[in-house]
């Protein structure tokens, strides 16, 4: 098998494993727990919620239906167009592009068939001080696609940082 063969096969290995993940997960969630509800106290850390999001991330755009579709398509655009004119790697940066894939196509599914995105992990930092008058101290609800998103660009970034590094360090051992 041919490395870009390698690397294809990868990147559809983490897209299809994160978008099973993330839908068998939202499946669960939406048939044990209530709209609204969460699985915690005031004192949880952690626990397991029942959110629907209508928007981009944090709620952003969320009577705006239109942009809430389009734009996981133009960033899953943005995507395609990254791993044709980018070199990609194999390794980290190829599961890096099957993680962002596989995200943007879990919730995807969820705009497109549910009307919004179902978040259920949460985390309440209740023992934060009150600095900046900040009173609610639970980070917004998130899932399984939204996770391997940020993962997948956090990949992208050092592997793309590293690779612009070692150019350079490259090029001034060929001065």
């Amino acid at each position: 098998m041919s490395a870009l063969a390698r690397q294809r096969l990868l990147i559809l290995i983490a897209l299809l494993v994160i978008v099973i993940a993330d839908q068998v997960t939202k499946a669960m969630v939406v048939a044990s727990v209530e709209p609204r509800r969460h699985a915690g106290t005031e004192t949880t850390f952690f626990y397991i919620t029942h959110e629907r999001n209508p928007g981009l991330v944090f709620g952003q755009f969320g009577d705006v239906r239109w942009v809430a579709r389009t734009a996981p398509v133009l960033a899953s655009i943005v995507l395609i167009y990254l791993y044709r004119h980018i070199e990609p790697r194999p390794g980290f940066q190829a599961l890096a592009f099957g993680l962002v894939g596989g995200g943007a196509i879990g919730n995807l599914i969820d705009r497109f068939f549910r009307g919004t995105v179902v978040d259920f992990l949460q985390f309440n930092f209740y023992f934060l001080p009150d600095v900046f008058g900040i009173t609610n101290k639970r980070y917004p609800a998130f899932n399984i696609a939204d996770t391997a998103i940020c993962v997948g660009v956090a990949i992208l970034v050092f592997t793309w940082h590293r690779a612009a590094r070692k150019q350079e360090l490259d090029a001034a051992d060929a001065a």
